[in-house]
């Protein structure tokens, strides 16, 4: 079955959904049955440093090439923002939503897999404010245009960061900005106004480290991604009383988010800047290719912005699938029948109740758990936090499964829209009357969806596995206290499985 014209793409067969439930629920009992028999602390796994390669060496260091990349991002945000507000209003005539909702942010969510904070090495929003406060492209200058002030105090976390995101989404989804060229870029100038102003005022990049929902939704999602940046040698960094790599020197900037490289042992405050490759005067730091998921399983300082942050997500992204279902429209018309408020409230209503609904199950889950370890229990509040790490992957690869569909199946409309990209009937390329298929059949991204949800499950269930060895002093604590958890994934899973079992409507109009 193809999605038809109408916009609405079909959901997994109902063979495949109930057939996913069963080797979810297998794949849990094999986890847990090998739990009884072998457990082993989480191990740092082999890391292989892509810095030994000359190559990989010049081009982190040179500034030419990350200003050349930026420049390249910021003309395709330029062309966002023109396209928005000058060109054709119909979504599917204007390229400003398909750029951004198709392209940049299914591909983001793939981009940190893969390469983890990679977006933020060419963020166009951060290239403008490097622009603005150093007035220059590429040199290295000991002063800037900033007032230097201190991020507050009570903004040194990120529930800034999270609470962002989900007004970001209330905006994006409440008021349809998917299917608005000109509500796009309104979205896009927004943005680049929260990075630009604070960077303007306080001192380093305070906003991406507290602030941006880009960054920090990214950078929870990096925990999994097998590239990292870190010390080469830690005695080297014992050694050294510089700190170039935090305060920066002649030949680069401090780092902009305040790592220091000698502590730094997770991904997600690092924006992958290159800035400590170029003032480190040791050469000790390396590009690693690592195991996927590191940094999840061996979390060193659990933190309860960062498990907030990781339910938000799993709710939030679940919200946004079922938005685009036709059951969210029959969801919201009750409400507004029963509470009679318009159209918005009623959004605003059932959007609460599906970010809060995840956060109940989780607790009691949390609370189950505890008492399934018996005298050996943890506090609600230490396991709430420690066990959210484990809600990350499910969060990602359903992430990934509801992108993917809207990838392969939109995407190609950019070809079109090269040709014509304002939607003032040119055909530059040749291209614009062209009417382009899905890039995969939809029985391929049935089976690419299912796949992805099921990896994120057993990704799940291993982080939680490893958490609960490392934190009971019993092995039979540490298992029984998985029981409810691992109930609690099969339930989130599962929801994932139902929603991509869903017809779709699409980002944009076709």
């Amino acid at each position: 079955m193809n999605h038809c014209a109408c916009g609405v793409m079909a959901g997994i067969p109902d063979w495949l959904y109930y057939a996913s439930i069963v080797i979810v629920m297998a794949i849990s009992f094999v986890v847990l049955e090998v739990a009884r028999f072998r457990s082993r602390p989480a191990g740092k796994g082999k890391t292989f440093e892509l810095t030994n390669l000359p190559v990989v060496k010049y081009l982190i260091r040179s500034r030419w090439l990350q200003t050349a990349i930026q420049m390249l991002v910021v003309l395709a945000f330029g062309t966002i923002i023109f396209a928005g507000y000058y060109g054709n209003p119909l979504p599917g005539e204007n390229i400003a939503p398909t750029l951004t909702w198709n392209i940049w942010w299914v591909g983001l969510i793939f981009l940190v897999l893969f390469f983890g904070k990679l977006w933020c090495y060419a963020c166009p929003w951060d290239a403008v404010t490097n622009w603005l406060t150093r007035l220059t492209f590429s040199k290295v200058k000991k002063e800037t245009l900033n007032l230097g002030w201190k991020w507050p105090r009570y903004l040194k976390n990120i529930y800034l960061a999270t609470v962002l995101f989900v007004f970001l989404t209330w905006l994006e989804l409440g008021y349809h900005v998917t299917m608005n060229p000109e509500a796009t870029a309104g979205l896009g100038l927004l943005m680049l106004a929260l990075v630009v102003v604070p960077g303007l005022l306080f001192e380093k990049k305070s906003f991406c480290r507290y602030g941006c929902l880009i960054g920090r939704v990214s950078g929870l999602y990096a925990m999994f991604s097998p590239i990292e940046v870190r010390k080469r040698s830690a005695s080297i960094c014992d050694g050294c009383r510089s700190a170039d790599c935090l305060t920066g020197n002649d030949a680069g900037y401090p780092c902009p988010t305040s790592q220091y490289l000698k502590t730094m042992d997770s991904n997600t405050y690092c924006t992958m800047c290159a800035e400590c490759f170029r003032t480190c005067p040791h050469d000790n730091v390396a590009l690693n290719l690592r195991p996927f998921g590191r940094d999840l399983v061996a979390v060193s300082k659990p933190r309860k912005d960062e498990a907030y942050l990781a339910l938000v997500l799993f709710s939030l992204t679940a919200f946004h699938g079922l938005t685009m279902t036709p059951n969210w429209k029959v969801l919201t018309q009750a409400l507004q029948r029963w509470m009679n408020v318009g159209e918005l409230t009623a959004f605003s209503v059932g959007m609460a109740a599906c970010l809060a609904a995840p956060f109940l199950v989780y607790g009691l889950c949390v609370w189950l758990s505890g008492l399934a370890a018996g005298r050996d229990r943890q506090s609600f509040a230490s396991l709430f936090i420690k066990y959210a790490y484990g809600v990350v992957p499910i969060a990602l690869f359903y992430h990934l499964a509801h992108n993917v569909e809207h990838f392969f199946m939109e995407s190609q409309k950019l070809v079109v829209l090269a040709s014509d990209p304002f939607g003032y009937g040119w055909n530059v390329f040749g291209t614009a009357e062209l009417r382009l298929g899905s890039i995969l059949s939809l029985g391929t991204i049935w089976y690419i969806q299912v796949a992805l949800i099921i990896i994120g499950h057993v990704f799940g269930i291993y982080i939680a596995h490893k958490h609960a060895h490392g934190w009971f002093k019993s092995r039979r604590s540490a298992l029984t206290s998985q029981v409810p958890l691992i109930a609690m994934m099969i339930m989130f899973s599962v929801l994932s499985l139902w929603l991509i079992a869903q017809p779709m409507e699409m980002r944009t109009a076709m």
